[in-house]
């Protein structure tokens, strides 16, 4: 005998569709996925940016702080813009690497469309390294006689110190 009561199943085309259904929300989530870790990767890479420009600010510092005495008592700092690039000139004595001796030194730091260098001239030689490669711009404002305030604008983001003379 032979059994014509039919068993409840899926037909074809319903199981096409629902692998065609599931396809496309893998394809959705995984579009989804790749464009939050892109996100997140330029938000990483903008913020270790700024942490960049923190570090050389606090370096220029340290280097101003450490600066020679003009008769005047104000530090041994000169700005000065030449072919669209900021530097900052700083004067200071320290102590050769090569001989233990005491010397003058002259650091120049440039701010511009090449990024930010700090150039050191002293009788070892004269040294240059590059600390960011990024473009940017950057301004000095004179807030009184002995303090000013660097502004630096780069990749959407302004940071600005103030510097004690």
């Amino acid at each position: 005998m032979i059994n014509s009561r039919k068993l409840p199943a899926f037909t074809l085309i319903e199981v096409l569709i629902s692998i065609a259904l599931t396809g496309l929300l893998i394809v959705l989530l995984n579009n989804q996925i790749t464009g939050s870790l892109k996100t997140d990767q330029k938000i990483k890479d903008k913020m270790e940016y700024k942490i960049e420009i923190e570090t050389i600010l606090a370096h220029l510092e340290a280097d101003i702080q450490t600066a020679s005495n003009l008769p005047s008592g104000y530090k041994s700092v000169v700005n000065f813009y030449l072919k669209d690039q900021l530097h900052i000139s700083i004067k200071k004595f320290g102590i050769s690497a090569i001989d233990q001796d005491l010397l003058g030194a002259e650091i120049t730091w440039k701010f511009g469309n090449l990024g930010i260098s700090r150039n050191i001239k002293s009788k070892d030689g004269k040294f240059e390294r590059y600390l960011s490669k990024k473009e940017l711009q950057a301004n000095v404002i004179p807030i009184g006689i002995n303090i000013f305030k660097l502004i630096i604008k780069c990749d959407g983001f302004t940071k600005s110190k103030l510097f004690k003379l």
